[in-house]
């Protein structure tokens, strides 16, 4: 399938955007359809994960481990989606492709009321107008160099006070009109276009809990290009309805011979904030796509929300026996120093009930032999350089109380 050719001049727009849709379907079909060739390094791939995911449940099983329903038909599922997403493109074509290429389209074209245009197929034309109209106004100026007449009403020299001259404007206008709205519908429409190729690539990474994150981000970046999708067709629309009407009044001016002094500014400040609108709607919607965690599909099976309600009942039991537990250990420590400090004390009783210090050898010698010396009776502890506090008199105070 050969693409239109885009060609300079009129036209330029709508040529552009219709090679942007040719390019994306054709890499999302061809792509697929490619990787999911049994001869090819992807169905290879593919096989292997199946073939490994199965001898994993298998070899659970030859441990003794307790393989539940929810998890088998959980297995089963996966299994059955792997294989749709990998090997048969036209499930995929009705689940995905139509969804993500087409549905944005369909679903703005419903939702955009009589307000809007034709958000069809009609939005392709519709831009390729406005930037012929844009052309038009930039060949007629704003009249500074031909004196046009101004607007009865307006301010009177209002040529002096205008932020840009007529070229720049009017240039700058077209430039970032015709950058943002290829930029966001080639952004959106060759991700999504990528996505959808590389399923068969993708699909066996939700075998293994490991891999399961990649294969989430894979689905939410499916979503974010359709979400993106259908938001910039909303806002190409609006933008439509508000710069139509603004340009065929400035041309019908120029055509009746009115200076529009405005005009070069006020095309460039519609066309930058509309770039600007559009690239935040993208970023939002992709915050919205990435919001969420992603849910494990066994929670998602019948008879796993009660199992998940068992296992929430036995904690505050498992936590009352560790507490028990710990309660015995530590009872069982207490009894244990409680019957050291008893002995202490039963031994105590039988003598002196105060510590003593341990006399060393040749004192413990002297004491045996009767002899009295610096280590000739054991001394309380803390006693044994303590100072003695019996009175002394000297002869000299007896005296002086004598006399006195």
């Amino acid at each position: 399938m050969a693409c239109p050719v885009v060609t300079t001049g009129q036209g330029f727009l709508v040529e552009t955007l219709s090679h942007l849709d040719c390019q994306a379907q054709a890499i999302g079909s061809y792509g697929f359809q490619s990787l999911a060739n049994p001869a090819s390094p992807a169905a290879s791939l593919m096989s292997a994960l199946l073939a490994v995911f199965v001898a994993l449940f298998g070899i659970r099983l030859l441990f003794g481990e307790r393989v539940g329903a929810s998890d088998a038909l959980g297995a089963v599922i996966k299994i059955g989606i792997v294989l749709t997403l990998a090997l048969s493109w036209p499930a995929w074509r009705i689940l995905a492709y139509d969804t993500v290429l087409h549905g944005p389209a369909e679903i703005a074209a419903s939702i955009g009321g009589e307000t809007l245009p034709d958000l069809g197929g009609g939005l392709a034309n519709s831009l390729q107008r406005i930037d012929d109209r844009m052309i038009a106004l930039t060949q007629l100026g704003a009249g500074r160099q031909t004196g046009a007449l101004e607007v009865p009403g307006e301010q009177r020299g209002s040529f002096q006070g205008i932020a840009l001259q007529d070229e720049a404007g009017f240039g700058y206008g077209r430039t970032v009109f015709l950058g943002a709205t290829i930029g966001s519908l080639a952004l959106l429409r060759i991700a999504a276009a990528l996505l959808l190729a590389i399923a068969p690539l993708v699909a066996g990474l939700l075998l293994f809990d490991q891999t399961r994150g990649i294969f989430a981000g894979w689905l939410r970046g499916l979503f974010l290009t359709a979400l993106g999708s259908l938001g910039v067709s909303l806002l190409l629309g609006v933008q439509v309805a508000v710069m139509e009407p603004w340009l065929a009044d400035a041309i019908n001016r120029r055509n009746l011979g009115y200076a529009t002094p405005g005009a070069p500014t006020e095309l460039f400040a519609l066309s930058l904030g509309f770039a600007i609108a559009g690239f935040a709607l993208i970023a939002l919607l992709a915050r919205v796509a990435f919001q969420n965690s992603w849910p494990s599909l066994s929670s998602l099976l019948p008879g796993r929300r009660e199992v998940e309600r068992e296992n929430e009942r036995q904690v505050p039991l498992r936590t009352e026996n560790r507490e028990r537990q710990g309660h015995s250990r530590a009872h069982a420590v207490s009894e244990g120093v409680m019957a050291i400090m008893q002995r202490e004390r039963g031994a105590g009783d039988q003598g002196d009930n105060r510590r003593t210090i341990n006399m060393p050898p040749a004192a413990r010698g002297a004491e045996q032999t009767g002899s009295s010396g610096a280590y000739g009776r054991q001394a309380p502890l803390g006693s044994s350089y303590r100072r003695t506090t019996t009175r002394r008199i000297t002869g000299s105070r007896e005296r002086r109380d004598r006399g006195a």
